[in-house]
């Protein structure tokens, strides 16, 4: 059996939906749990710990941890009355026969007609008091459910900053001792007369007992040590006329008392935190790898506050291979890493405003691909898009290096408003930007995540300047005009009828130089789940094709194809809180050159060539002053200067990521004059647009009306 759902009706920060009173309203939160492992992320007071909680208050934890009530439990609206009474409801699937056996007076059917249970917790305040109560059952009202099958519902807690040493310690409250305790080796059995049986530790307990209590009987030592107490008792003390006599003995017969003096250590001296914190896991798994009845839930609130990020991923690895063995797991996290770890389909994320959203597949636009795409390569760098609430998919290092100076710039620093940028390194940006949409809710916008996301990428639509330049560099003097190979929406479907075994939207708008160019792309977009075209029949078909997609090309075509790309784009990926942005030429360096950064982008470009001559050079702040005061705010650069300071970069001459870096370095210690370049000018538009969608909206003089 495991945990499937969990409703919450005024506990906390969730409330209540659609309805006044908790008996006809729909509860303020639902999450629903897979067998396993599930992951709850998200930024602070997202509601994590506030879930984690309503499980523990329901059903117990195995420590028998005491509950202490607080008013503020009770949901409290903005402006209004703290609320009276409040309701959290756990539901239970996948029972076997034998755990529904337990559960008989208050277990039901699902639509499937397999067993479920719920169980549910009220309270009320009242006369500043508050009144908890626990039912379970089929029916509204439900029985009150206690003994037995209550403690069979009890649950392993392990919170945050744990006190490791002591749950490991010998005492009255060693956790340890309350695990030793269920385990199979410890239960007391009869003897063939049907007597409790002692154990061997009870037997091994009484030899050194009766060693002892000789040892302060008989021994010189110790004979002495008990008369000199027995003396100061008779004859200066209470006893003085009384017969009486104090013994030294170890006064601990019971299987549990001498379970209560045992210590859990891993070396002789004293362990970390970290080494602890193993240690209570290693005991509360050994008492669930036992267990053989009723649930087996361990709540963990954040892993990496007990341990490191390689003892975070082992220990994700261990549950996960052997989930059978020790049941369910709900965690909470911060980690990056683990968040990276992790299955998407098991995450959880938690928002501030408006819940929770499950990122299995039954709830998200990603397809099964995406999830293959997604284990491979979502690393801890790009899972910090979990725990933002903007965030910017980018393709390179160019724009994660330049972006954040920007956003600064203009006065919307990412740090302020909880903005990750996520550097993809490819055209992959849709598979992570498909991420945060949500199944069959395109026009449900109260059920889209809150969380914007804008996707920065190169329009990829090159300048009539390169085409030129190619017939140049290629001695192709007898052609006239520069010919490219396009597939357009008209040809696009003569490509379809002849194959379906390739992505030809996904090669549609994208302009080649040459034939043997466009083949590379058709082979890069053939769909690898469909079986790839084969035989020269088709091969040949495709190549005639292709001829006939040459066209000659001018300015005014290449601003018919940059339009009907962006439209393309757009339509395929403004969906729900989603924008893709895009520059309003080529790429982000060649809009760059073309607006009024272009004197600082030249100025980087030679700080770039100067480091590719010599990487160990250190530009100072006064160097980098006085190129500033060097350039030239008022040059204009016509067509052919602007791609020519675009080519080394577009060749891999100099670094675009260092040209980058350089270009930030300037623009930081320039703001105000480069602020006011940005701001405006339309070949920039489309960044300061990207990072007004995941800050706050343009204020009244920041962009062009």
């Amino acid at each position: 059996m495991y945990l499937s759902e969990l409703k919450i009706w005024n506990f906390r920060k969730y409330g209540l939906k659609e309805g006044d009173k908790i008996e006809n309203a729909q509860p303020g939160l639902e999450v629903k749990f897979k067998k396993g492992v599930n992951v709850l992320v998200g930024e602070n007071d997202s509601g994590k710990t506030a879930i984690i909680d309503a499980i523990r208050y329901v059903l117990k934890t195995q420590s028998q941890e005491f509950i202490q009530w607080e008013d503020k439990d009770f949901y409290k609206e903005k402006g209004a009355q703290r609320s009276d009474e409040l309701k959290i409801e756990c539901t239970f699937s996948g029972f076997s026969a034998a755990d529904a056996g337990h559960f008989l007076e208050w277990i039901g059917f699902d639509e499937d007609g397999k067993y479920k249970l719920k169980i549910w917790l009220t309270a009320k305040r009242k006369d500043n008091h508050i009144y908890p109560k626990v039912s379970a059952g089929v029916d509204l009202d439900g029985t009150y459910m206690e003994g037995e099958a209550r403690d069979l519902l009890r649950v392993i807690y392990l919170k945050p900053l744990r006190d490791a040493l002591t749950d490991m310690t010998h005492g009255r409250k060693s956790r340890l001792a309350q695990i030793l305790k269920n385990l199979e080796a410890f239960k007391i059995r009869p003897d063939e007369n049907g007597k409790s049986k002692q154990h061997k530790l009870e037997e091994y307990h009484d030899d050194y007992s009766k060693k002892v209590s000789s040892y302060f009987r008989e021994d010189k030592e110790g004979k002495e040590l008990t008369n000199t107490v027995n003396g100061f008792l008779t004859k200066d003390f209470l006893f003085k006329d009384e017969e009486r006599k104090a013994g030294i003995k170890i006064d601990k017969d019971e299987l549990s008392e001498i379970l209560r003096d045992l210590d859990l250590i891993l070396e002789e001296n004293k362990s970390g935190l970290g080494s602890l914190n193993l240690l209570c896991m290693a005991a509360e798994l050994l008492y669930l790898s036992e267990k053989q009845t009723g649930l087996k839930l361990t709540l963990i609130e954040e892993l990496e506050a007990h341990l490191h990020p390689q003892y975070q991923l082992r220990m994700i690895d261990f549950i996960e291979n052997n989930q059978d063995k020790y049941g369910q797991f709900i965690l909470t996290t911060h980690s990056t890493t683990l968040a990276s770890k992790i299955d998407l389909e098991k995450l959880i994320i938690c928002r501030k405003e408006n819940g929770v959203f499950p990122m299995g597949h039954e709830h998200t636009q990603l397809e099964e691909g995406d999830y293959q795409f997604l284990k491979r390569f979502l690393d801890a760098t790009k899972a910090n898009l979990f725990f933002a609430r903007g965030v910017i998919v980018v393709e390179g290092d160019a724009e994660n290096l330049l972006i954040p100076t920007i956003a600064e710039i203009i006065g919307r620093p990412l740090h302020e408003f909880g903005v990750s940028v996520v550097n993809v390194g490819s055209t992959a940006f849709k598979r992570y930007a498909k991420i945060f949409l949500r199944k069959d809710k395109d026009d449900n916008e109260d059920d889209w995540l809150d969380i914007n996301v804008a996707v920065i990428s190169d329009l990829d639509i090159r300048s009539i300047e390169y085409y030129e330049d190619k017939l140049q560099t290629e001695n192709h003097k007898s052609i006239q005009k520069p010919k490219v190979w396009l597939i357009t929406n008209e040809n696009c479907k003569d490509f379809e009828n002849i194959t379906n075994e390739v992505d030809w939207h996904g090669v549609q708008n994208k302009v080649c130089s040459s034939e043997s160019e466009m083949k590379k792309i058709i082979k890069l977009h053939e769909q690898k789940e469909k079986k790839q075209f084969k035989g020269k029949k088709i091969q040949e078909k495709i190549d005639k094709q292709i001829k006939e997609c040459s066209i000659d090309i001018d300015e005014k075509i290449i601003d018919t194809i940059r339009v009907s790309k962006k439209a393309t784009l757009e339509s395929r990926l403004d969906i729900q809180n989603n924008r893709i942005f895009l520059p309003h030429k080529w790429t982000l360096e060649y809009d760059i050159a073309c607006s009024g950064l272009a004197p600082y982008l030249e100025e980087a470009n030679d700080m770039a060539n100067t480091l590719k001559r010599n990487e160990n050079i250190v530009f100072s702040s006064d160097d980098i002053k006085s190129r500033i005061a060097d350039i030239k705010i008022e040059k204009v650069y016509d067509d052919q200067k602007t791609y020519d300071l675009f080519k080394p970069l577009n060749d891999g001459v100099i670094s675009k990521a260092v040209t980058a870096q350089c270009l930030a370095m300037l623009l930081e210690k320039d703001k105000e004059t480069a602020k006011n370049l940005i701001q405006g000018d339309k070949y920039l538009e489309y960044i300061c647009n990207a990072i007004y969608h995941v800050t706050a909206p343009a204020e009244k003089g920041e962009k062009d009306e």
